[in-house]
């Protein structure tokens, strides 16, 4: 009911995040693959540009 409340976009994004709407099997599957799946390379994509940042920059400092 959280996403539905929204202003503007919320009868919309909890017909996609939900996959209807009503909360069901869709939806599980919906979030499910978004925590196994998105979220980690999310994630790993972050990583990749603070490593790159990092060496682009000079590495990090040492002690003050």
């Amino acid at each position: 009911e959280i996403a539905r409340a929204t202003p503007l976009i919320g009868d919309e994004f909890a017909f996609v995040a939900f996959g209807g709407y009503q909360l069901g099997p869709n939806a599980l599957l919906r979030f499910y693959v978004l925590h196994v799946v998105a979220l980690p390379l999310a994630t790993a994509f972050l990583i990749a540009i603070h490593f790159w940042r990092i060496r682009k920059d000079g590495g990090i400092s040492g002690p003050l």
